[in-house]
């Protein structure tokens, strides 16, 4: 497999480790109280990016564990439905395709993606905003033959100073608008529009701050938005990417998050670092050096 801005042997030791701590904490989620059923999903998408995307494992040895992992964990929720809509429906969504690659259909999922799926058809949105936000679960939900084919979506267009200035909602809203509308960079934008000439500009420049302040989630998010509208040749592009790279821990997990969990006014008994922080940042790490070093893959699309 060829691999974009960073050497193959790079990538696989990055994963290797990656993929080493999935399977640690697999192991130590079996005799676990605290987990939950959106850690089984965050384990099982972390170890299908690794095997999938940077690996290019065809076995997908430790990936099909974690399918017999999820199955077990569903039968034994009593309010399965309420469960599923905690532990985020896009994660579950994705869980569901991931599993029907493995030709595992599992009744509860299924049944909660009908369910999902009926309600969204049901539903009528207010805006363009809400439509955007709703995107990932209708394009989720195509990817498993329960929705029609998708309109277009656009992005929500602000001044340019208001994007420069924007706060950690808008942001938010920037990437989903972002994602949408290129349809995680599968759709190319028109760079004649004045407002996509300006996050040309200002994207590298926010995905920059974020890091500096160590918003990880966002910084992330806006390097993700860079690849989708193809700024991969932005210098700060190899600034964040390298700064993704450096923050993984011999261990194999990522991000140096010890003093901001030592702050967090929460028992030991109630919080567990891996599972609770850990666990989804790393997902996270994954998905975006995947997204951006393998050409072939997008997460949402990749089951």
């Amino acid at each position: 497999m060829e691999y974009r801005f960073l050497q193959s042997e790079q990538v696989r030791l990055i994963s290797s480790r990656a993929r080493d701590w999935l399977v640690g904490l697999q192991k130590r989620v079996d005799n676990n109280a605290n987990c939950t059923i959106r850690n089984a999903f965050q384990i099982l998408v972390g170890l299908w990016i690794c095997e999938r995307a940077l690996l290019d494992d065809k076995e997908f040895s430790y990936t099909k564990s974690q399918v017999q992992n999820v199955n077990q964990c569903t039968a034994s929720h009593t309010d399965l439905f309420t469960d599923l809509l905690h532990a985020d429906p896009p994660l579950v969504l994705l869980s569901t395709g991931i599993l029907r690659f493995f030709n595992v259909q599992n009744i509860h999922l299924e049944l909660f993606a009908e369910k999902i799926s009926q309600l969204l058809q049901e539903h009528t949105d207010q805006n363009e905003g809400e439509a955007n936000e709703l995107f990932i679960n209708r394009f989720l939900l195509h990817r498993l033959h329960l929705h029609s084919p998708l309109p277009s979506y656009s992005i929500r267009e602000m001044p340019a100073c208001d994007l420069i200035q924007a706060d950690d909602t808008i942001t938010r809203s920037l990437i989903t608008d972002i994602a949408a509308a290129t349809q995680y960079g599968q759709i190319t934008l028109s760079t004649g529009k004045k407002f996509v000439q300006a996050l040309h500009s200002i994207l590298p420049i926010l995905m920059v701050h974020y890091f500096r302040i160590y918003n990880l989630e966002l910084g992330m998010g806006l390097l993700r938005c860079m690849h989708y509208l193809d700024l991969c040749k932005n210098r700060s592009f190899y600034t964040g990417l390298n700064f993704l790279i450096t923050q993984q821990q011999l261990e194999g997990r990522f991000g140096f998050l010890a003093q901001e969990i030592s702050q967090l006014p929460i028992s030991r008994e109630q919080f567990e670092p891996d599972l609770n922080i850990y666990l989804p940042h790393t997902v996270s790490f994954l998905w975006t050096i995947a997204e951006i070093t393998n050409p072939q893959f997008i997460l949402a699309n990749s089951f």
